[in-house]
């Protein structure tokens, strides 16, 4: 595993354990609890998850679309340095959102 300082959070190259929808991952440091996460596999497909859990040089990771596809060398993840957060607006009104805040209603 190695570790790479981008702008917006840490990217650690390679992870310990995948384990269903949990993954955790060694050598990461400064991150925090309920940290969003970017996680990109070896074909750089990107998918979200979330810190669960923080210990000494290692954070354990909540998938959010699962696991599947991702292996322990060649997956990246980079720490995004916030919370999950979804700006609103009143042209919000009416429409439909998945849990990321992503619009699925085929509108704009």
């Amino acid at each position: 595993m190695s570790e790479v300082t981008v702008q917006g959070g840490q990217e650690v190259v390679g992870v310990g354990r995948i384990e269903g929808p949990i993954m955790v991952v060694e050598g990461a440091s400064n991150v925090s609890y309920d940290e969003v996460v970017e996680i990109q596999d070896s074909r750089g497909q990107r998918r979200r998850g979330r810190v669960l859990e923080v210990g000494m040089g290692f954070a354990v990771i909540q998938v959010f679309a699962g696991s599947t596809g991702l292996s322990i060398d060649g997956t990246r993840v980079r720490f995004l340095g916030s919370t999950l957060h979804i700006p609103v607006a009143e042209e919000m009104l009416g429409r439909i959102f998945d849990g990321l805040g992503n619009p699925i209603d085929g509108g704009p």
